[in-house]
């Protein structure tokens, strides 16, 4: 907790009451060394004279939030003006309470327990979106990125190429037969998934497409490239059939690939078709889109 006021009498009476309720508490006497504070300390809550230094609360709390260091943390502003007019103020400009000075330590120990409770959810209602956009972009059987996951990196990586003018390619890989009971296909598409992210290098970007379909994008690669990864991807799933319950099940997969332009949009699509064109021939070949 940073108790920030000017007024030494008052802020030993307030420190003592909150360090009697359980909040540990360091103190500021500007705003100076508020700021020193949020640096030093990094507090959960802010309690700010509306005064601090003469200057208007709307700069206090702006300099406050401005801080690299304050990381959203919460002011509760201190005021000698009892008006609902204060109060709008400070609100208004950023404050997350507003108390009297007039009100007991009691009331002010609540509103300071009610803006901890508060903050401490929304930390967690965060998370928990950040976990939730996470898993969004993630294929559950794979743990690569899924179709969403591929059609974001490939539009940032369409922006770097534009920008610096580098090239950029897509592989797509089909897995030729996904007969079988559903056991026996997972196990097939988590192998041929550990085997994409494998062959991929470094600066490579490997998803899930779709079912049976495995994305690669290719930074820094120009179409020759990316036929000799689809071909080198290719060789490697032949060579390693994939080990179920007592045998072994052999796998191909179908692989177009192309260089990306400007119009990303187009490129994914193009391969799918060039995919099924390969499947339907027969499979376990690459092809240009």
């Amino acid at each position: 907790m940073l108790l920030a006021d000017e007024r030494v009498e008052t802020r030993e009476t307030i420190a003592f009451h909150l360090a009697m309720a359980g909040f540990p508490v360091v103190q500021a006497a500007s705003l100076g060394a508020v700021v020193d504070e949020l640096h030093r300390a990094r507090p959960d809550v802010v309690v700010l004279s509306d005064e601090l230094g003469g200057a208007p609360v709307e700069d206090l709390l702006a300099t406050i939030t401005d801080e690299p260091d304050s990381d959203g943390v919460p002011v509760i502003t201190l005021s000698e003006d009892p008006t609902s007019v204060r109060l709008v103020e400070c609100l208004s400009h950023g404050a997350r309470d507003h108390v009297r000075r007039q009100a007991g330590a009691e009331e002010l120990i609540a509103r300071i327990d009610s803006v901890v409770r508060i903050a401490d959810e929304l930390e967690q209602l965060r998370r928990r979106n950040s976990e939730l956009e996470f898993l969004a972009a993630v294929d559950p059987l794979t743990g690569m990125a899924n179709r969403r996951g591929v059609e974001e990196e490939l539009d940032r990586l369409v922006a770097g190429a534009t920008r610096h003018h580098v090239p950029l390619s897509a592989v797509l890989a089909r897995v030729d037969d996904l007969a079988g009971t559903t056991d026996r296909c997972e196990a097939v598409l988590r192998e041929v998934g550990y085997l994409v992210a494998s062959a991929r290098r470094t600066d490579d970007f490997a998803g899930a497409w779709d079912r049976g379909t495995f994305a690669v994008l290719l930074p820094m690669t120009q179409a020759a490239g990316a036929r000799a990864f689809a071909e080198r991807l290719r060789t490697v799933v032949v060579a390693a059939p994939v080990r179920y319950e007592d045998g072994s099940v052999p796998v191909t997969v179908s692989c177009a690939y192309a260089q990306v332009g400007a119009d990303a949009d187009v490129v994914l699509p193009a391969l799918e078709t060039a995919v099924s064109l390969v499947q339907a021939a027969g499979g376990d070949a690459v092809t240009p889109a």
